[in-house]
């Protein structure tokens, strides 16, 4: 698998899980991010499968949810790699939900910034709960 890409594999599109996040998975706020996560056995390969929500209510227009969905998800295939080598270490699978939260439309830099500490965040978070 290529360390910079994001495959069909790796995105949640399972109802059941979904629900399943929301209802008992773990969660933490990262402002502008809130990330909701359980350990799971995943029908993939990859160490984590994710799921990017931008909410309705925030944004009216679907071109606007769009575009941070596709910011999200650029920035999330380029800095997965780090993340992906911890879960793999720990020999665990997750499936992730990854809600943005803010209310104005984040350019690419800002989105980059507070991503990787969301990611790091949750490193952190399966390194106290497995530790």
């Amino acid at each position: 698998m290529s360390s910079h890409t994001f495959s069909k594999s790796e995105r949640l599109a399972s109802r059941k899980t979904i629900e399943k996040i929301i209802a008992e998975g773990n969660s933490f706020s990262q402002y502008p991010f809130r990330l909701s996560w359980i350990k799971t056995e995943l029908t993939s390969a990859s160490p984590a499968q994710v799921a990017m929500v931008v909410s309705k209510r925030n944004f009216k227009r679907a071109v606007d949810r769009n575009r941070i969905k596709r910011l999200m998800r650029e920035v999330y295939r380029r800095n997965k790699s780090g993340f992906y080598q911890t879960l793999t270490n720990k020999n665990m699978q997750c499936a992730l939900l990854l809600m943005y939260t803010g209310k104005v439309i984040p350019d690419i830099a800002e989105v980059e910034k507070k991503l990787n500490l969301t990611l790091q965040r949750f490193e952190e978070a399966i390194g106290r709960s497995s530790g």
